[in-house]
């Protein structure tokens, strides 16, 4: 495999050298090697660190790091559960449990994904029992017609996720026809919970006159009627795309909850027009996470978390402070479930006592945050306002400096611990896309964390 961006000459070698230590290390260990060319991109600077990690290299339980080379800088990883990823291929496609997931949601180069613990209320997202023949929507699915007949033409699996698709025909006889997911008695819900509903939908064949679709989402009492459908409009496409809606429920009799797909259209008008639905999930939380897939009952994915302990004891920082750099993309202004460090370097395992973390901060729709903790006191020192950063966290026993994307944010904040053993993921309450993370045994220059981040 050719190598790129790395130098030339004696530098590329003993990188081309250590980048087939590396493949060796995993594969003799039993473990999967992806987008090895990501790693073949990393700068001089990278390649000088003291822990280097580029998603690559994983099994069940471990994440790899391209260095050090006996290990060390691996990452134990946790989550009890199957879980789904975006594919190389852009395809959606599963993992066993306690499997890194390296996603390719944002680009050619893989990022480790972390999400919190969530919950596809649905029973059958999988739309196990649906049939052409004779049309029969899958097990669990109800609808309320309106005058339109809603025939399953299609079964079948487009980018990885089953689907199927169904046909609206016949004179409205009303002004809306709808598919719901679920029975309106089954997902127990309560006022003041946020929730939200999210499923891939595409136009095979387009309504003439026009209609429109939206995603809803229905309180309802403890029999199931209806106290609000909460309604949000679908734009649809000829391209299969993911719809999502969260809302607050605010009525005060609420017990249950409901979503659905729900067509609008005129009473006394003639409608022929087919839809393609795909992997949908109702999950209670303040955004959406990867689909998880259910055929009779309701399924959770675990949280994923990392440890990686020892990192003073085994050098890859020092008495004399050290650097820790991370890129993170898809930094979205997420609203938080819960309130957790997230990512983390510690004296010790317990978090609360000196560490410098990286968190979804403050309320409301916010960012990753950078906090510092001295003897369990946190203090925030700077929240990021882009989508995709680059981060460099450098102390010296005395202060620490940050910097993020070139540019440096703080300047001298007090910081005194330095002998921190913990490096890991603490039950993040948003999702995370790691690209890369590097840790030096001093703190470097601020030229080369400017280097480092830009």
């Amino acid at each position: 495999m050719p190598l790129i961006g790395v130098g030339v000459g004696l530098n590329r070698q003993r990188y081309g050298q250590f980048q087939n230590g590396y493949s060796s290390r995993v594969i003799a260990d039993g473990g999967t090697i992806e987008s090895l060319e990501c790693v073949a991109a990393a700068s001089s600077l990278l390649q000088s660190a003291s822990l280097l990690l580029i998603p690559s290299g994983y099994k069940a339980g471990v994440v790899y790091a391209e260095l050090p080379a006996n290990g060390n800088g691996d990452l134990t990883w946790s989550r009890n559960s199957v879980a789904n990823r975006t594919q190389s291929d852009g395809n959606i496609g599963s993992v066993a449990a306690n499997v890194p997931r390296l996603s390719y949601m944002y680009g050619s180069c893989p990022a480790l994904l972390l999400e919190p613990q969530r919950t596809n209320s649905l029973r059958n997202s999988t739309m196990q029992g649906a049939s052409t023949s004779p049309s029969t929507l899958p097990t669990n699915w109800t609808t309320a017609t309106a005058g339109l007949t809603q025939t399953v033409v299609g079964i079948g699996t487009e980018n990885g996720l089953p689907y199927i698709d169904v046909q609206f025909s016949g004179t409205a006889t009303a002004t809306s026809s709808q598919i719901r997911f679920e029975t309106t008695t089954q997902i127990v819900a309560s006022n003041g919970q946020t929730w939200t509903s999210s499923f891939w939908v595409k136009e095979i064949a387009a309504p003439s006159p026009a209609n429109s679709l939206a995603n809803i989402l229905s309180e309802r009492d403890s029999l199931g009627a209806n106290l609000a459908t909460n309604i949000q409009t679908i734009t649809i496409s000829s391209t299969l795309t993911r719809n999502i809606f969260t809302r607050t429920n605010t009525n005060a009799s609420t017990a249950r909850i409901n979503n659905a797909i729900n067509a609008f259209v005129t009473i006394g008008n003639t409608y022929d027009f087919t839809i393609r639905i795909a992997a949908a999930q109702v999950e209670l939380g303040a955004y959406a996470t990867t689909w998880i897939d259910t055929t009779n009952a309701a399924a959770t994915r675990l949280v994923d978390t990392f440890t990686r302990n020892n990192i003073y004891t085994n050098g890859l920082i020092s008495a004399s402070g050290g650097t820790w750099y991370v890129e993170l993309r898809n930094n979205v202004g997420y609203t938080r479930d819960t309130f957790t460090v997230g990512l983390f370097i510690s004296d010790t395992t317990n978090i609360t006592s000196n560490n410098i973390n990286i968190r979804n901060g403050g309320g409301g729709a916010v960012r990753l945050s950078i906090n510092k903790v001295i003897a369990g006191v946190s203090t925030a020192l700077y929240m990021t306002t882009t989508n995709t950063v680059k981060l460099a966290i450098k102390w010296n026993g005395t202060s620490a400096d940050i910097f993020e994307n070139g540019v440096k944010v703080i300047s001298a904040t007090s910081f005194t611990p330095t002998i921190m053993e913990n490096l890991g993921f603490n039950l993040g309450q948003v999702p995370n896309f790691i690209q890369a993370m590097a840790l030096y045994p001093t703190p470097l220059s601020d030229a080369d964390c400017t280097a480092l981040t830009t």
